[in-house]
């Protein structure tokens, strides 16, 4: 194990079972709160989900009572040390790289192949809210707290939460939120459509993830993925370019034995044995 793997083994965790991977946020004494380390692992646990040709789908979790309380306010942030000094050039492009470098990560997590499921519970603030935010479906037990709080703290949301929120929410709900930095409870995330579902208890919430993921792995992986590329590519580009790349993407997989055995089985009222070919 190299030096820079050594200091990040642990905090971030890849595991898998049957089709459906879990990356795991492994800090719960300290709330999954996120530093430098951490990414660092979270870059390593989304690089093991890209190459693990079995997963088909992926849940975003956090190990312990929090899904994720933000950024860690403890001196093991190194971090601090750049934004608690006098201002200086040097610091400060090493903060814009730092920045950077972390939006990056964020936007590999994004951009996973596998559709993504956050699994949230009692706590996404902050940086764990950024990070929910890059998931394609967001799911929460009851009490659980939101909040961006940088705008409290003299910062500004920078790892992207500020553009994906407004995509998720809507604008007025985003700058309300990015504005007031305040808590709100898991009844007004479900009203803004920040999370699809809540439920009862965290037992009752990683149940219904797993069923949804195993659900969302058990149909054709190629028109899945095909359509978690249509969605992201739409995001960047005009109504006509994206209808076109529907178009192209979707030719792509047709035809195929998946296809065939869809077929099959509705016509055979069974479940179907998808292979992703």
């Amino acid at each position: 194990m190299s030096e820079a793997n050594a200091e990040t083994s642990g905090l971030v965790t890849y595991s898998r079972k049957g089709h459906v991977g879990a990356i795991t946020l492994n800090r719960p004494d300290k709330r999954n709160a996120l530093n430098p380390k951490v990414w660092d692992a979270l870059d390593e646990a989304v690089a093991q989900a890209e190459q693990d040709t079995e997963a088909r789908v992926v849940l975003l979790r956090g190990e312990g009572k929090s899904f994720c309380a933000g950024l860690d306010l403890s001196p093991d942030n190194e971090l601090f040390s750049v934004v608690t000094d006098a201002p200086n050039v040097p610091d400060t492009m090493a903060f814009y790289r730092e920045v950077r470098r972390v939006q990056g990560i964020h936007v590999r997590l994004e951009r996973l192949a596998k559709p993504t499921i956050a699994v949230i519970q009692r706590h996404c603030l902050g940086s764990g809210l950024e990070l929910a935010l890059c998931c394609d479906i967001r799911l929460c037990s009851e009490g659980t707290q939101f909040s961006l709080p940088e705008a409290r703290l003299a910062f500004i949301t920078d790892i992207g939460g500020l553009q994906r929120l407004a995509r998720v929410v809507g604008p007025g709900h985003a700058r309300e939120i990015s504005f007031r930095a305040h808590s709100f409870d898991s009844a007004k995330a479900q009203a803004i459509h920040l999370v699809n579902e809540v439920y009862a208890d965290e037992e009752t919430l990683m149940q219904k993830a797993l069923e949804m993921a195993e659900e969302i792995g058990g149909n054709p992986p190629l028109a899945v993925q095909g359509a978690k590329e249509v969605f992201l590519y739409d995001q960047e580009v005009t109504l006509e370019e994206s209808l076109e790349y529907n178009a192209a993407r979707s030719a792509m997989i047709v035809p195929s034995e998946d296809l065939k055995e869809a077929i099959s089985a509705y016509i055979e009222k069974r479940k179907g044995n998808f292979k992703g070919a």
